[in-house]
């Protein structure tokens, strides 16, 4: 009899145990959905300081510029971005405010004709440069992405 009874309190604990483990599971997944709400792919607008606009729709991930030397400095950075899938937002273009959660970044890479590089902010003289904006993951509206704009100056 007593074997029966420890067989039995066996399989209630392992029971017992899914069931907590299920219910952690189960919390776990509001991680991702705060409020009701679901984090949603980022399209996003990059802006030239010579007034050209790149526009990086969800999937698109790179684009191929060339530009001839023409000894204009140029900056970029993401001027406006939209979630594609939102419900309510979806037609609706945002300009980033550039802090809290919400924010973009932008690295840039410079690689001369002589194969050096460095990460000089402004595009101008002849050479490759990559550009790489992100739209950071601590958003809790956007996926994490990253976008490459390849420049050619020649």
């Amino acid at each position: 009899m007593t074997k029966i009874r420890k067989f039995l309190l066996v399989i209630l604990a392992t029971i017992a145990t899914l069931c907590l483990c299920f219910a952690f599971a189960a919390c776990g997944g509001q991680q991702n959905e705060q409020n009701g709400q679901t984090k949603y792919d980022v399209a996003i607008r990059v802006a030239c300081s010579d007034g050209e606009i790149y526009e990086f729709p969800a999937g698109t991930d790179e684009k191929h510029v060339t530009i001839p030397y023409d000894g204009v400095e140029r900056t970029y950075w993401v001027k406006e971005y939209n979630l594609p899938d939102h419900p309510r937002y979806s037609d609706d273009w945002f300009s980033p405010s550039g802090e809290g959660a919400n924010v973009f970044q932008t690295e840039y890479l410079y690689i001369a004709p002589d194969g050096s590089y460095n990460n000089d902010r402004v595009v101008c003289i002849q050479g490759e440069y990559v550009l790489t904006f992100m739209a950071d993951s601590t958003s809790d509206i956007w996926n994490f992405r990253a976008c490459q704009l390849f420049i050619e100056i020649k």
